[in-house]
């Protein structure tokens, strides 16, 4: 819902004619009488580099940029923190019945009042604090990955089968 791409390239079970009027959209000859197999092999060759979302666009037009986090990397979204306290004070107090729909967004709203601009200051601390971590330790990582490992065995010999493996050793 909030990541519809604009002009969303076409997949395999779409019909020639999708793909057809893909392609031609993007100025390239194509017609239905070609095989789904080439016309697929084009589509994924003329796809476009970047995404382009509604959502962006929209956002663009009123002057705003949208920024995109990893999936699966919530530590790294603010807001996913402060909703997560949203959640966790709505599940502490409901713990009676009735449990209504009415009564949960009473809490919902209580649990929105409490957040203050504290608790926002302290959570977008700790996400950049969680983003320049682990941002050091991929460079870290990809330093040690570039870097050339070298084992020196103790045997000058050039020929592989002339040393023992490590199996054999242990």
């Amino acid at each position: 819902y909030h990541s519809v791409q604009i002009d969303k390239a076409p997949n395999q079970a779409r019909k020639k004619a999708d793909l057809v009027a893909c392609l031609q959209r993007q100025g390239v000859e194509a017609d239905v009488n070609m095989l789904k197999a080439k016309l697929l092999r084009q589509v994924k060759e003329n796809k476009p580099a970047k995404l382009k979302y509604k959502i962006n666009e929209l956002a663009l037009q009123h002057g705003h940029r949208v920024i995109r986090t990893p999936p699966y990397h919530c530590q790294y979204n603010a807001s996913e923190m402060i909703w997560a306290q949203v959640k966790g004070y709505a599940a502490r107090h409901n713990t009676k019945p009735p449990f209504s729909r009415n009564k949960m967004m009473t809490l919902l709203k209580e649990a929105c009042a409490s957040i203050k601009k504290e608790d926002w200051v302290k959570v977008v601390k700790k996400t950049r604090k969680i983003i320049k971590e682990d941002y050091n330790r991929d460079v870290n990582i990809d330093n040690v990955i570039e870097n050339e490992i070298i084992i020196f065995t103790g045997d000058d010999s050039s020929s592989s089968d002339s040393g023992s493996s490590f199996e054999e050793n242990n």
